[in-house]
């Protein structure tokens, strides 16, 4: 069995016996999806990936060049081609790599050794599963679509030419599904969806049901009249927001002034309620590892406290212009490209009311448990309009469905109008690892009728 450590270790010294900086990673994946149509199996696929990234830093010019050949001739050509491409590249100062540092031996729970023995066969009842638990909800769920199980088994090996050899191993699985919804008067959808580092956390009654309460519960809805109200968001709905807030909350948006938070660090931006963190260890976390895509140790960091913004993510080409240490966020999907800055597990910390108690403390308002149209957030100018579905709330009870309504504020409006955040943080895939609880949030523009 190859020593794919060792491989990343012959390459990178290989290419730095030339005088330059060298890095080499070996992701090697595998990955499974089953999509069921009607008790179906409408797609089946398994595959697996292998492949060596070679990144040759000269002088501030970086050149990359990856194979899936891990042939001895293949890899002599790749880590050549990434030399002679830094050559021609445009120099840039800030270009390194980072020095080697200690990376904590703390287990992070992010492999379950029982994943790569589950059968396809189980897979497969799983997915099945999903459909019947949404179908089954109630008769007027009539249909699903994208009934969706997904997983991926994932090794990868990073070594530089500063000193830095690294390891792990990780595993994620997830399930999806749209639910359809109908009646004499409408239709709708909606989405029920979890992930995990490990097979057994998966719900596949929850998933299928979640799907089927959510179209259900909205049916018949209508607008509103248009007002500035109260209005709850869904920890799924709060995570999409949310997604589009961590990116104006890394280095590079701040150091290009794409992102609306430009020169406000250290100062209030949100309300006593929102403290805000990226933590690249947190336990089971889906987007959780020993070290980044470049060797750096990951870590937590406190992005807001209570309404205060205190950092923003870094990985080591922005440390190095801002002149402070990578926060460890260097991401790399796959050893075809180049690490790029983003957020690990990124999430508002939770409070301690319950959803039902944040429901119950409002007199009237909109509870948005589905939102569209969300190229309506920028992160750049702080812009946040949403096409939403959802219920009404009267004295603290969920009264009657809304459909057809838009919800807006601005990105800063929405952190200092927090009033309340709940215990239910949920971490939401397909959006990036984001988590997020359900949020009050008043002085919102709800636009209908």
């Amino acid at each position: 069995m190859t020593d794919y450590l060792q491989l990343a270790q012959d390459v990178v010294r290989r290419a730095a016996a030339r005088g330059v900086e060298a890095e080499a990673i070996v992701v090697d994946e595998h990955e499974t999806q089953v999509r069921v149509d009607g008790g179906q199996v409408e797609q089946l696929a398994q595959s697996g990936s292998k492949g060596l990234g070679v990144r040759v830093i000269e002088g501030g010019r970086v050149g990359y060049a990856f194979t899936s050949d891990l042939s001895p001739s293949s890899i002599e050509e790749t880590w050549q081609a990434a030399a002679s491409l830094a050559k021609v590249a445009t120099a840039d100062e800030y270009r390194a790599l980072p020095d080697p540092q200690p990376i904590s031996q703390e287990d992070l729970e992010i492999w379950d050794p029982e994943l790569p023995q589950v059968p396809i066969e189980d897979k497969i009842a799983f997915t099945k599963q999903v459909e019947d638990a949404a179908l089954a909800y109630d008769p007027r769920v009539v249909m699903t679509n994208r009934c969706t199980y997904q997983d991926v088994i994932a090794h990868i090996y990073l070594a530089n030419s500063r000193g830095f050899a690294g390891t792990y191993d990780r595993t994620v699985a997830a399930s999806f599904i749209i639910g359809i919804g109908r009646d004499e008067g409408s239709q709708t959808m909606a989405v029920g969806l979890d992930a995990s580092n490990f097979y057994r956390d998966l719900n596949a009654q929850a998933i299928g049901q979640e799907a089927g309460r959510k179209a259900v519960e909205i049916l018949g809805g209508q607008p509103v009249q248009t007002q500035t109200g109260t209005v709850v968001l869904d920890p799924t709905v709060s995570a999409e927001i949310l997604a589009y807030l961590s990116m104006a909350l890394t280095a590079e948006a701040m150091q290009r002034g794409r992102s609306f938070l430009v020169g406000k660090l250290g100062q209030e931006i949100g309300s006593d309620k929102v403290s805000l963190l990226d933590n690249g260890r947190l336990k089971r976390g889906l987007a959780s590892a020993p070290f980044d895509g470049e060797g750096v140790p990951t870590s937590a960091s406190r992005l807001i406290d209570e309404g205060v913004l205190q950092n923003v993510i870094y990985d080591t080409y922005t440390a190095r212009i801002d002149g402070t240490v990578s926060t460890g966020n260097a991401q790399r999907d796959s050893h075809r490209g180049l690490p790029s800055l983003g957020p690990s597990n990124f999430y508002i910390q939770p409070g301690t009311l319950s959803h039902e108690e944040l429901i119950a403390g409002v007199d009237r308002g909109l509870y948005v448990t589905n939102i569209m149209q969300t190229g309506g957030i920028d992160p750049i100018n702080g812009d946040c309009s949403m096409g939403a579905s959802g219920l009404w709330i009267e004295n603290g009870e969920l009264v009657r469905p809304v459909t057809g309504v838009t919800v807006a504020t601005t990105l800063p409006d929405l952190l200092q109008n927090i009033v309340a955040v709940g215990a239910d943080l949920r971490v939401v895939p397909f959006v990036g690892a984001i988590g997020a609880p359900t949020i009050r949030v008043e002085g919102m523009t709800i636009g209908g009728k």
